[in-house]
């Protein structure tokens, strides 16, 4: 079973921090600035597979299973972003809503 989009929103939280706690004094701030990260896709936008990673008020596009950024920035935490969407775990998850969401589009039509 795919984890949920908040489920893989915490996840990534808990990834950045861990890659932040790395230098001093980042990783009280880095909890309070990923209260707000969202993770979410939107196949109308973009056609291809991808997730959308928002914190704050940048946001990004990367697709995936071979993880490119599509649109927008996300500034220093990029890389760690990119690193965590090509874990294989979080690649079968979003593989699992990519599908859902197509298989919605077809019933509506």
């Amino acid at each position: 079973m795919a984890k949920t989009f908040n489920e893989l929103a915490l996840d990534l939280k808990d990834y950045i921090i861990d890659k932040h706690s790395n230098y001093r004094g980042m990783k009280h701030m880095s909890m309070q600035r990923y209260n707000n990260l969202t993770v979410s896709m939107n196949s109308r936008r973009y056609g291809q597979q991808h997730v959308i990673v928002r914190v704050g008020i940048s946001e990004a596009a990367f697709s995936f299973p071979y993880v490119n950024k599509i649109d927008g920035g996300l500034g220093m935490d990029e890389r760690f972003v990119m690193q965590w969407i090509g874990n294989d775990n979080v690649v079968q998850s979003l593989n699992e809503h990519w599908k859902l969401i197509k298989l919605a589009e077809l019933d509506n039509e």
